[in-house]
């Protein structure tokens, strides 16, 4: 198993002593208001002590969303504590909120998340006790993050925010104090140049009255319960080999790879036609539930995981994924999956998703529209004979099998196949298994048809679980956590 720890590439900035005007809970020129929508439903009825459980008078109280982004947004309301530690906070109506609260001094502060449910009839009256601790600080790298002079860095969900400096962009670091005691989980990085907000996954925990230094950039994966589920369930353990894993990263670096604590290397795949040109795959070789971190490095040439053959955000009608060497190299073990809503149908030919249908292609599939409308079919065919010319191969299908797919919700489809095996899973449950006595022997190239196919991945798995004593039970686990990660 692997053993691995770190905390998140950019989720560390809070509260500097002094705010830059941008990022300020006192000044909001330029900056939009959070504003509510729906039924009032909820007050809040809160308290705040320090360390020693003593009531903190004078407390300013702000009441923020979950994605809040300081630089861009004002908190949605504010209230302060009165002699007993007290506030109220009306009028709040569904969603997922969080209180970030400071003593007078600024030398203490406190971060508590909440959640106004919005299946309520009655109005809520939420309660939250905060206790205030002694702030935290950040040293950042800017290197870490290609962070330069006009540069915004916000931890998502606090008033927190920083604009670089020329000071701090000649230093090469900044330093940001009265940090809330508490482990943040993303950051908003926007930059001078376009102004683009992009996010990014990070795991930064914050200990009262340290200062947390952050050097390189570093990438969190967290595996659930949830993703293992099945993997128990199945295999009675938890553990999964090869699990391809997406990756959220924002970098300069030209080649990123990932690096462990042990200095084990992991290869990204960078995802093609990815309009916020951050989402990687990575192939992590043993996981287990828990958090995995990881340093992100640069290589000296392209380097990329030998299970994947192709990754696209979206997919261009007519895509052809090619026989190269490095797509016989994955032989006649493949699996396919992407996320699809039904759209139109203009003709029968925009019945068909993926096909492989090839004048080389002794055994082929496709996979279209059935029937009913609400159906997606995975066909298999024999070829049976070629014209004369040699340049169009003649089919005969040999079996199917049909699911509701395009049903006007959105799922996601896989396919597996290995020889003469193909499994098939819809949303992560499989639903078919056939054997057929014509087997594949190298898996032909596959055509993208006029649909757009999200998340389209293409890879192969090891023998450890396709050729598993326990059959095809740990391929079932595995791609059942391959669509909770994914989802």
């Amino acid at each position: 198993m692997m053993h691995l720890k770190f905390f998140n590439i950019t989720s560390a900035l809070a509260l500097a002593t002094t705010f830059f005007a941008a990022c300020s809970e006192e000044n909001h020129a330029g900056v939009l208001t959070e504003t509510e929508s729906g039924t009032t439903i909820a007050s809040i009825e809160g308290s705040v002590t320090n360390e020693k459980g003593k009531p903190v008078a004078s407390a300013k109280v702000s009441l923020i969303s979950a994605d809040h982004i300081a630089a861009r947004m004002a908190p949605i309301k504010t209230a302060t504590t009165d002699k007993s530690g007290k506030y109220t906070i009306d009028s709040v109506s569904a969603g997922d909120y969080a209180l970030q609260i400071r003593n007078t001094e600024h030398t203490q502060s406190g971060y508590q998340t909440i959640t106004v449910e919005d299946d309520k009839t009655d109005t809520q009256k939420l309660k939250p006790a905060t206790s205030l601790e002694e702030n935290a600080s950040l040293k950042l790298k800017l290197s870490a993050y290609s962070l330069d002079k006009g540069d915004t860095l916000c931890i998502t969900g606090t008033l927190n925010c920083i604009a670089i400096d020329d000071k701090s962009a000649k230093a090469g670091t900044v330093t940001i104090d009265e940090i809330p005691p508490m482990e943040f989980t993303n950051i908003t990085l926007i930059r001078k140049a376009d102004s683009k907000a992009t996010a990014q996954d990070v795991q930064w925990d914050f200990v009262p009255g340290e200062t947390l230094e952050v050097s390189a950039i570093q990438i969190p994966i967290v595996i659930s319960k949830d993703v293992m589920k099945q993997a128990k369930l199945l295999n009675d353990k938890t553990t999964l080999d090869s699990m391809i894993v997406p990756v959220t990263l924002s970098t300069g670096l030209q080649n990123p790879i990932l690096l462990s604590d042990k200095g084990d290397t992991l290869p990204l795949y960078k995802v093609e036609n990815d309009k916020n040109n951050s989402k990687y795959l990575t192939v992590i070789p043993n996981i287990d539930v828990g958090t995995y971190t990881f340093t992100v490095a640069s290589s000296e040439s392209v380097i990329r995981p030998t299970q994947i053959k192709k990754a696209s955000e979206v997919t261009e009608p007519g895509m052809r994924i090619t026989n190269s060497e490095s797509w016989q190299a994955f032989g006649n073990v493949l699996g396919i999956s992407f996320w699809v809503t039904k759209d139109s149908l203009s003709s029968a030919k925009d019945s068909v998703y993926v096909d492989t249908r090839e004048k080389e292609s002794d055994v082929a599939f496709s996979i279209k529209a059935g029937p009913k409308s609400d159906e997606l079919c995975a066909e298999f065919y024999k070829r049976d004979s070629t014209d004369s010319d040699d340049t169009i191969s003649y089919y005969t299908r040999k079996d199917s099998s049909c699911h509701k797919v395009l049903d006007g919700e959105r799922h996601h489809y896989s396919i597996f196949i290995q020889k003469h095996h193909v499994v098939i899973a819809i949303d992560g449950r499989v639903v078919d298994t056939k054997d057929f006595s014509d087997q594949f022997q190298t898996i032909p190239p596959i055509t993208i048809g006029n649909h757009k196919l999200e998340n389209l991945v293409i890879y192969t798995l090891g023998d450890s679980i396709t050729q598993s004593d326990k059959g095809w039970d740990l391929l079932h686990a595995w791609l059942s956590a391959f669509y909770t990660l994914q989802k």
